[in-house]
């Protein structure tokens, strides 16, 4: 009972009145480790553009479609220490069920973001 209260609470302090979530970010590639070439959004990732930075596209874990109250498709805004990821993304994927409080940032294999480990960033649906 405790342990619930306690997750219950962290839930409640980690979503601020403006709709904003913190959340750990993550990178993956099309083909890596077993992400196909087409996201749970039943989308086909085109490689040229996204070599090109015009597809920018996450994938959430479950728990964030009900926090952030998005579905497959909608712009979210993420805002961190790192400029060349804040910005507008689309949710176009969804991670694997086991993970929480998770987004993953799709991005070309040698990418020039500056992005080479986990970060807490902030994330909240576009109005």
């Amino acid at each position: 009972m405790r342990k619930a209260l306690f997750l219950l609470l962290l839930l409640i302090c980690s979503i601020n009145a403006s709709g904003q979530v913190t959340v750990t970010a993550t990178k993956y590639h099309p083909g890596m480790g077993g992400a196909g070439w087409v996201t749970a959004s039943g989308s086909r990732i085109d490689n040229n553009k996204l070599k090109n930075y015009e597809i920018k596209w996450i994938a959430v874990s479950h728990d964030m479609f009900q926090k952030l109250g998005v579905k497959m498709g909608d712009e979210v805004i993420i805002e961190c220490a790192n400029s060349l990821i804040n910005g507008v993304w689309r949710v176009m994927d969804k991670m694997s069920p086991r993970l929480r409080n998770r987004i993953d940032i799709l991005l070309p294999k040698g990418d020039k973001m500056n992005f080479n480990a986990p970060m807490k960033v902030q994330i909240r649906k576009k109005s």
